[in-house]
């Protein structure tokens, strides 16, 4: 017989795994804005929900091609290329918004510059 898992068993353990990771970032006594940018990766709030003073939100590749109208694979290509900067958390690849707008404005000009 299989046992089957509620999706209150699953609130409730996710519930307390948030707290432990809350606790942890005030017992290593991190800063007030790097608490606000553990909370907020945590509960997938937006850059506006946070002050200014936060961490700048990293954004997946699926949200980078999401945002440029492209498939993921082109965004891991821009990525990998460097076309588009990209950090590495362990395994994950991520960009930081300020680098995408940056590609996206970049991309405008050369859109907008008259060809030769």
């Amino acid at each position: 017989m299989k046992n089957q898992v509620t999706s209150e068993e699953v609130a409730t353990q996710f519930a307390k795994a948030i707290q432990l990771l809350l606790e942890w970032a005030q017992q290593e006594r991190l800063a007030p804005s790097q608490i606000r940018g553990v909370r907020a990766a945590l509960f997938h709030e937006s850059p506006d929900d946070q002050s200014s003073d936060g961490p700048e939100r990293l954004l997946k590749p699926a949200e980078v091609s999401e945002m440029l109208q492209i498939s993921r694979s082109q965004a891991y290509h821009l990525m990998q290329t460097g076309e588009i900067p990209s950090i590495r958390v362990g395994r994950a690849v991520r960009v930081r918004r300020s680098d995408l707008e940056g590609y996206i404005k970049k991309g405008v000009v050369a859109v907008d510059s008259p060809r030769q």
